[in-house]
C-alpha cells in the first residue's frame, strides 16, 4: 500500500481462497452461490479500503460500502453473459495503475483501477475464457470459413504518413497468432483470420473476438487489451481505396458498447458507437475482411466503392 494507491483508489489483489472462506462463514447461503468459487479477489485503497470486487466463476461481484459507518452495503452483480466487450490497461512508467473495463448490457461501464502489483494479463485470460462461451463465442457462426485469406507476406514496417494517418497493413495471421498465445493473449482454441499493425498498434480478427492492441506512452510500457464480441457488432462499412488523393481503404464497424449508467431508469448511455479502421493501399485484402464480416455478424453488409486501380 503506498499513497498513490490511497489517492488513486488503487485495489490491491487479496488470497482468494481465504477471502472466500471468510465470505461464506460470513453469509452461509446468502452472497455466493453453493458452486460459486472466487478465482480473484481485490481490495480498494491498495488493500486498506472497505470495497471489494470479485471475480467468481459466474459473474463479477462489487461490494460497495456506503456512508461513514460503512453499514449500509450496495452489492453489483456483472453476469459474465450479459459482457459485450472488456479492456485490460498494464502500468506505465509514470502511470503506475493498471484497469480494467467490463461494458455490460444493462448495467454500463464497470471500471477498476489496480495497483501495480496486479497481474491484469492473468485477468485478460480468465475473462476471455469465462466470457466467450456460448453464443458470444461465435458457436452459431461459421468460424473457419475465412481460411486461407489473408496471410499477410507484406512489409509491416510503418512510414511516417501511413503512421499519421493511422494507416494498418495486413500482416501474417500465423506468425502473430504464434507470438501471442504462450503469453495467454488469446486462448488455446482460439484462431487468428486476419491481422493488421500500424506502428506499435495491432487489430487483430479472431475466431471468437476483435482484439485491439493499443501500445501507449514513449516506453510502450502500458498497454491496452480491448476485446469486442462477435455479436456486439451490429454493421459495417467497407471502402475500397480511390485516387491519388485518397489512397487508403476504410473500415467501419458499428456497435454500441454501454457507458455509465442513466440518471434515471432504462438503459445505459453508449460510448462506443464504432470503430474506423484505415488500411494502407495494396497492403490489405479489404474484400477478405468484408468476408471474415459477413461470417461472424449478423447484419446489413453496406459497402461503398470508389475507384481503384489496385481492384481494377
Amino acid at each position: 500500500m503506498g499513497i498513490i494507491d490511497i489517492v488513486g483508489n488503487n485495489a490491491a489483489q487479496i488470497d482468494a481462497a481465504e477471502y472466500e472462506q471468510k465470505v461464506r462463514e460470513k453469509y452461509p447461503s446468502a452472497l455466493l452461490q453453493p458452486d460459486e468459487r472466487i478465482v480473484f479477489a481485490f481490495k480498494s485503497l491498495g488493500g486498506s479500503g472497505r470495497d471489494h470486487y470479485m471475480l467468481t466463476t459466474k459473474r463479477l461481484l462489487i461490494k460497495d460500502k456506503m456512508g461513514i459507518t460503512g453499514k449500509k452495503i450496495g452489492y453489483k452483480t456483472v453476469p459474465y453473459t450479459s459482457v459485450r466487450a472488456f479492456s485490460l490497461e498494464t502500468c506505465g512508467s509514470l502511470d503506475t495503475d493498471s484497469e480494467m473495463k467490463v461494458y455490460a448490457r444493462g448495467i454500463g461501464t464497470v471500471s477498476v483501477d489496480f495497483n501495480k502489483d496486479v497481474d491484469v494479463l492473468a485477468i485478460h485470460r480468465f475473462l476471455s475464457s469465462v466470457v466467450i462461451q456460448g453464443k458470444a463465442a461465435g458457436e452459431d457462426y461459421v468460424a473457419d470459413a475465412a481460411s486461407g485469406y489473408g496471410n499477410g507476406s507484406g512489409d509491416a514496417s510503418t512510414g511516417i504518413f501511413d503512421l499519421l494517418g493511422s494507416n494498418y497493413a495486413q500482416i501474417d495471421k500465423h506468425e502473430l497468432e504464434s507470438r501471442l498465445k504462450p503469453s495467454g493473449v488469446l486462448l488455446p482454441q482460439e484462431k487468428v483470420e486476419l491481422a493488421f499493425k500500424c506502428g506499435r498498434d495491432s487489430i487483430i480478427m479472431t475466431s471468437l473476438r476483435i482484439l485491439k492492441i493499443d501500445v501507449q506512452g514513449v516506453t510502450g510500457k502500458k498497454i491496452e487489451y480491448l476485446t469486442i464480441l462477435w455479436p456486439s457488432i451490429r454493421g459495417f462499412s467497407v471502402e475500397t481505396a480511390g485516387n491519388i488523393l485518397d489512397r487508403d481503404s476504410e473500415l467501419t464497424l458499428y456497435f454500441n458498447l454501454p457507458s455509465k449508467e442513466c440518471s434515471s431508469e432504462g438503459s445505459p448511455r453508449n460510448h462506443r458507437t464504432r470503430m474506423k479502421i484505415d488500411f494502407r493501399d495494396g497492403q490489405a485484402d479489404i474484400f477478405a475482411v468484408q468476408r471474415v464480416r459477413s461470417c461472424y455478424c449478423y447484419c446489413v453488409i453496406i459497402i461503398a466503392f470508389t475507384t481503384s486501380a489496385y481492384f481494377i
